[in-house]
């Protein structure tokens, strides 16, 4: 006899505004067999789902087979129970599915589930692990759709046996229109001229640890993060882009790293592209889950905006925006890759506004050098200017002079080496003749501006051989344009 056990309250529990709120285990519309084990559930706040109605065609590739895509709140379980049959259980919930008035869609029983190929692919896709396992023998399967007030819902089940086991494989989808607005921005940081809704208020320790311009999801945690004054990034074009070639660029930087739970790559994504969308910017690179080539292409997008260099299991259903907005003083750029592994999604931020390196923060003086040169035997020395390519010294490089001169009058016993270096742009040669140059005019403008004794100081020149940093960027070339006093012993 049916069991009204498999019943949960009713149709008016189905459709409470509370049955997201009340998701624990089971599925609020249907509970579990009586004495089944729950081995895994997982449910996605508003995800896409193909299900099968028909057997499927194994032979093509890909598989071929009737689909229907349902978009809603998903819900899929696996159940085991022991010491009863695969038909009673399968019975059990179409006649529950059927009294709330659930309306058929296909069903196969048996054989009638295709041969051992076409078994395999049509269970694996119902299976939350997407493979069922030996409980694949007497098969059952069923769908059916029921409208409700808030969309249509699809349920199915397949039942498969295992020796004394029965395993139940749940998939339920409660339709629902998309949400958006979920992702607010601060519309006086963008220039906007609208107010945005006030989701959820946030601590003061999360608003200091998120990027003033793009907040987080609601209900995100942050995973990681850092903001940097000045420096340098470079962005990806999504793999199915004409041009790949990256975007190198210098600026303030925010990275960070948000997880979310129960929530579909897919939303998340769109209400980011909303949020943007409305605040001005434009996308110059986007892609969405096949589009981002193959999971290897994908997790490699997604590694390159990670603040860990990894985005561990947040690979799988990818998304990829890369946006631009004109602002006054420089573009503003945001990278967002959304990934989700089971029930969870992770999202890379990288957001980066564009601004030239400021100089000039740093006031030399005899003391700072003298410390420099006690403790590493050398000071770097970025204050003395030339014009690209020439060897005479800049009038605004004077300071930089005092404070050398000073050091030296001060340390009456101190000799040094002067050494000149450039970036790794132009020939290799011509720029190590340029920085022998260069230090053979500091060291002159020490002797003669200053009185510093001719036989204290040795000029050399090293051009890009010694660089202090990369020559890939602009900021890195900077550091690597410098005179180092280096200590010598006689």
């Amino acid at each position: 006899m049916f069991k009204r056990t498999l019943l949960v309250a009713g149709l008016l529990g189905l459709f409470s505004s509370t049955a997201l709120a009340t998701f624990d285990k089971d599925q609020p519309l249907f509970s579990a067999y009586p004495n089944a084990d729950l081995n895994r559930a997982l449910m996605y706040d508003y995800e896409k789902f193909v299900f099968p109605l028909s057997i499927v065609d194994s032979a093509k590739q890909p598989q071929a087979f009737k689909p229907l895509e349902v978009v809603g709140d998903l819900y899929m379980h696996h159940y085991e129970i022991e010491n009863v049959s695969s038909i009673k259980v399968f019975e059990n919930y179409v006649a529950a599915a059927k009294q709330l008035g659930f309306k058929p869609l296909f069903t196969c029983a048996l054989e009638e589930c295709g041969n051992e190929d076409q078994l395999d692919d049509l269970s694996d896709m119902l299976s939350v692990h997407g493979d069922v396992y030996n409980n694949r023998r007497k098969p059952y399967y069923w769908v059916g759709e029921k409208d409700s007030p808030k969309g249509k819902i699809v349920a199915a089940w397949f039942v498969g046996a295992y020796e004394d086991e029965v395993a139940v494989h749940q998939v339920i989808v409660e339709g629902e229109p998309l949400e958006t607005g979920l992702v607010k921005i601060d519309a006086a940081y963008a220039n906007q001229g609208v107010t945005p809704t006030k989701i959820e208020p946030l601590s003061d320790d999360d608003k200091e640890k998120d990027y003033a311009l793009l907040p987080r999801y609601p209900g995100a945690k942050i995973y990681n993060h850092k903001k940097i004054d000045t420096e340098t990034v470079t962005l990806p074009f999504a793999i199915n882009a004409a041009d790949k070639t990256p975007l190198k660029l210098i600026g303030d930087l925010g990275k960070h790293t948000y997880t979310i739970n129960n929530v579909s790559t897919l939303k998340v994504y769109e209400n980011y592209k909303a949020a943007l969308t409305k605040a001005g910017f434009t996308f110059i690179s986007q892609c969405e889950l096949d589009q981002c080539g193959t999971e290897k292409q994908a997790q490699e997008v997604g590694d390159q905006l990670a603040l860990s260099g990894d985005v561990y299991n947040w690979y799988r259903k990818p998304y990829y925006l890369l946006a631009k907005k004109a602002l006054p003083e420089g573009n503003t750029y945001v990278a967002l890759f959304i990934g989700g592994y089971e029930d969870a999604v992770g999202v890379q931020q990288v957001i980066l506004e564009e601004k030239q390196v400021q100089t000039g923060l740093i006031n030399v003086n005899a003391d700072q050098l003298k410390q420099q040169i006690d403790a590493d035997g050398k000071a770097l020395i970025y204050g003395i200017y030339f014009d690209i390519g020439k060897a005479a010294i800049k009038p605004q490089s004077k300071p930089t002079l005092d404070a050398i001169a000073d050091l030296l009058t001060r340390n009456k016993d101190l000799l040094l080496y002067v050494v000149g270096h450039t970036d790794d742009t132009g020939d290799g040669a011509a720029n190590v003749t340029l920085s022998k140059q260069r230090a053979d005019a500091v060291v002159a403008a020490l002797i003669k501006d200053y009185q510093i004794v001719a036989n204290r100081l040795q000029a050399q020149g090293v051009g890009p051989y010694a660089p202090a940093s990369n020559n890939t960027s602009d900021a890195g070339k900077q550091k690597n344009r410098r005179v180092e006093l280096v200590k010598r012993l006689r």
